[in-house]
């Protein structure tokens, strides 16, 4: 049984999700799909409420499944975010989107990252996760912000949270924690219309403290 009850897949392989969920169709009463044949309009998550209400038809849990969760309004965005701090007993979501970028950083905080598709970790902005190596000052914190393209930054940023949030199931740490809350704060920022660099720098900067 899958322990949370909030996941985003990046990538579209939902399947053995559902499975393990005890939903071999996807064809079922208890399962809820948003879609490209359902639309992505904010009706779409009021109707997740009515769903939700009713206690499951033939299955231990119910399921909403949400593909390409990015093709969603922002409002919808804002609006699932009530269900996916409380889904409520036996209720979990399953996201997928290939575009973490159209996507609030509030519903991924939300959210347990299963990434399907592979990361170059040498193109992490801190290898030193890999070696336990530091930055020792603001310049060289500086320094690394100005490697990376202005228009690429959240774009890394996510690739970044995706890193560690499967870092931190694996080795449970105070201090990755602590690197994805600033992250996930950083992240905050750039939907908040900041300039991505200075939330990038603000990333570099706290993170080490």
């Amino acid at each position: 049984m899958n322990d949370f009850p909030s996941t985003l897949i990046i990538g579209e392989n939902y399947l053995p999700l559902l499975k393990s969920l005890g939903h071999e169709s996807i064809q079922n009463p208890d399962l809820f799909i948003i879609d490209d044949n359902t639309g992505y309009k904010i009706e779409n998550i009021r109707q997740i409420n009515n769903f939700l209400q009713n206690l499951p038809y033939s299955h231990q849990n119910k399921i909403v499944l949400i593909k390409n969760i990015e093709n969603l309004e922002i409002v919808a965005q804002n609006a699932l975010l009530k269900n996916l701090e409380e889904p409520g007993n036996n209720n979990y979501f399953v996201l997928t989107t290939n575009n973490l970028s159209k996507i609030l950083t509030t519903i991924i905080s939300r959210c347990h990252l299963i990434n399907q598709k592979n990361i170059d970790t040498n193109k992490l902005i801190f290898p030193k996760l890999l070696n336990e190596t530091e930055i020792k000052d603001i310049k060289s914190a500086l320094q690394i912000s100005s490697t990376i393209e202005k228009n690429n930054i959240k774009e890394t940023l996510l690739n970044e949270l995706t890193h560690l949030q499967q870092e931190l199931i694996k080795n449970q740490s105070e201090k990755l924690s602590n690197k994805i809350k600033t992250l996930l704060k950083s992240l905050d920022y750039i939907d908040s219309n900041l300039d991505p660099r200075l939330a990038l720098d603000y990333y570099l900067l706290k993170s080490e403290n």
